[in-house]
């Protein structure tokens, strides 16, 4: 699926330029709990022109539901060039990498998140994509656990210039169907 999904209560499509300023509001509130750890995501602060930037990078998506914007994810196939630079799993051919995946903090747990998994990786294989990966902080263990109940496997660290963590970098074949 490459445009828009449905689900009873969620409607999921295509994000355009006029949803930034929204996602990077949604984007605030869904890591500012990171934030708070002292864990210096980019998606803690930042502003809407790399909201848009990051958006850009690949195919990226929203999710509505009857009270608005609820979660958005980005899917970019090739990774950009400063992760390949980071780690050689970022190089490996046919690879797509999971970006930018938020839910607001009071729409968690209604398997918002795993919606646009779904729909992201259907993207990724159309794509030619035959794996996928994605990196996230080291501290962040709710994150971790929730990667790995997707089929995620740890593969290396990598430490982004100026952030305040180290970053596990974990990868899956899209092939396997994904775990709740």
């Amino acid at each position: 699926m490459t445009g828009a999904g449905t689900r009873e209560d969620l409607l999921v499509r295509a994000f355009v330029a006029a949803d930034a300023v929204d996602v990077t509001g949604l984007l605030h509130r869904a890591y500012a709990e990171l934030g708070a750890r002292g864990l210096n995501f980019t998606a803690v602060d930042q502003d809407v022109a790399t909201t848009l930037r990051r958006a850009r990078a690949g195919a990226s998506w929203v999710a509505h539901d009857r009270d608005g914007l609820v979660a958005t994810m980005t899917v970019s196939f090739p990774p950009e060039a400063a992760l390949v630079a980071l780690t050689p799993e970022a190089a490996v051919a046919r690879r797509a990498w999971l970006n930018q995946l938020a839910v607001d903090p009071a729409r968690r747990g209604r398997g918002y998140a795993a919606v646009l998994r779904d729909i992201g990786f259907a993207w990724a294989r159309e794509a030619g994509a035959t794996s996928i990966g994605l990196d996230t902080a080291e501290p962040a263990e709710h994150l971790l656990a929730l990667y790995e109940r997707w089929g995620f496997v740890a593969r290396d660290t990598v430490h982004w210039p100026g952030k305040t963590y180290r970053s596990v970098v974990l990868t899956r074949p899209l092939d396997a169907r994904a775990a709740g």
